[in-house]
């Protein structure tokens, strides 16, 4: 008990000096070697949940990030039964023509096939109008000073009366394709030189040369004509003829339809 007061009684003046007096001296002091550290505490209970804070401003938006790496094609999976039929969908609206294809090559030779019925027995038929003439001259001509129509006295066929007996022109009665051929024999000393006429116009020459004894020439003209078309023989300047060799002659081989 001695020794506790004492030491009480050497604290008393740390006790009564005040914080700013405190100042000791290195020769008032010694210090002891550091003492054992002592036992953790008992860990303290948790204290209660504080007060929630108030909302954060929203944060600014990140960069995008990196496109990741294309993962690897999965495995296909099985075929799932087949769905249900749908409803039948509305018309669609007719589409534009497209353009015409090339041609397709030509396909394979088909079967023959049956025989039909006999079909039923057709109109008569419109045979169309005779027409039909020749003629050909008894007595010589020329030589004549100028071209001369020659004209013909001996007719043999008049068919249909298109053959003039006065001019020895044909006069065309109906529209068609004709026909048409002559023959001129030349003298001893003389040429015969024609041409068949048509409407003014040569068409087809005939020469027979004198040269070769008594010379022949002919010729046929194949032509349409139409109604007042006119063909005759035409004896040219200079040319003469013999006798009833000389002939012409014509017909109609069809009508216009």
């Amino acid at each position: 008990m001695q020794a506790v007061a004492a030491l009480f009684l050497l604290g008393l003046p740390l006790l009564a000096a005040k914080p700013g007096n405190m100042i000791l001296r290195k020769e008032e002091y010694c210090s002891g070697p550091p003492g054992i550290p002592g036992t953790p505490g008992i860990p303290g209970h948790n204290g209660a949940n504080g007060l929630q804070g108030e909302r954060g401003l929203k944060g600014d938006t990140g960069d995008p990030g990196q496109p990741g790496v294309q993962g690897k094609k999965g495995v296909q999976g099985l075929m799932g039964p087949p769905g249900k039929t749908g409803e039948r969908g509305r018309r669609g609206k007719k589409g534009v023509t497209g353009e015409k294809g090339e041609q397709g090559q030509q396909g394979r030779v088909g079967v023959e096939g049956r025989l039909g019925p006999k079909g039923r027995k057709g109109e008569p038929a419109v045979l169309p109008p005779s027409i039909a003439f020749s003629a050909s001259r008894k007595w010589p001509l020329g030589p004549v000073r100028e071209d001369t129509i020659i004209t013909y006295d001996q007719v043999f066929l008049n068919l249909g009366g298109s053959f003039d007996v006065f001019s020895s022109h044909f006069v065309c009665k109906v529209n068609g394709t004709y026909l048409f051929t002559a023959h001129v024999l030349g003298t001893l000393d003389n040429n015969a030189y024609a041409w068949i006429m048509y409407n003014g116009q040569p068409m087809v020459p005939m020469h027979g040369d004198h040269r070769a004894g008594y010379g022949t020439g002919s010729n046929t003209l194949i032509y349409h004509l139409v109604r007042d078309d006119h063909v005759w023989v035409q004896l040219m300047k200079n040319s003469s003829l013999l006798n009833d060799y000389s002939t012409f002659s014509g017909y109609l081989i069809y009508k216009d339809v």
